[in-house]
């Protein structure tokens, strides 16, 4: 295994690419519009070296500089995975699985590392539910080592979620 740069494979579904773009157009503009206002306005309060809410303003500049920065290194880098549409799961895809344990039916949807957000169903393709899922069929049993143990799930269906005709920059 070897080190690699958070942005060196950022494969991700069509609608997260689009969100990350949203995000850093939105911070462009009107977040260095509204930074712009509440830098002027913080000039106006006080002398500049007796300034305590000019330099909490300043300080938010540079977190919105940052957050700029780095939505334009994952923009750029970003890689817009291709829908499998083999009935194979990949990233985009919707998984509609059963718990064996449970019997709990559970729905999950693979994405890129960036855009996992597990309480909403999206799992990453690089975390230990989505390599486990990753080119399921309907079907299949599939069994995820945690550190609590194992868990096992029936595939009932893999849906190739619709992808936006975009492609990345």
């Amino acid at each position: 295994m070897h080190a690699t740069s958070a942005v060196d494979d950022l494969t991700m579904t069509a609608d997260g690419y689009e969100l990350l773009r949203s995000e850093l157009d939105m911070l462009r503009t009107d977040g260095r519009r509204e930074m712009s206002e509440r830098l002027r306005e913080a000039r106006a309060d006080a002398p500049f070296d007796d300034n305590p809410s000019l330099f909490d303003a300043f300080q938010e500049q540079a977190q919105l500089e940052r957050r700029i920065a780095v939505l334009e290194d994952h923009v750029s880098a970003a890689r817009i995975a291709e829908p499998t549409g083999n009935g194979h799961a990949g990233i985009g895809s919707l998984l509609r699985l059963r718990d064996l344990e449970t019997d709990e039916l559970v729905e999950y949807t693979l994405v890129g590392a960036i855009e996992a957000n597990p309480g909403q169903g999206r799992v990453s393709v690089d975390a230990p539910v989505g390599r486990a899922l990753f080119a399921a069929t309907a079907g299949d049993i599939v069994n995820v080592a945690c550190p609590r143990g194992e868990l096992r799930f029936a595939v009932l269906g893999v849906e190739t979620l619709a992808q936006p005709n975009r492609k990345a920059a």
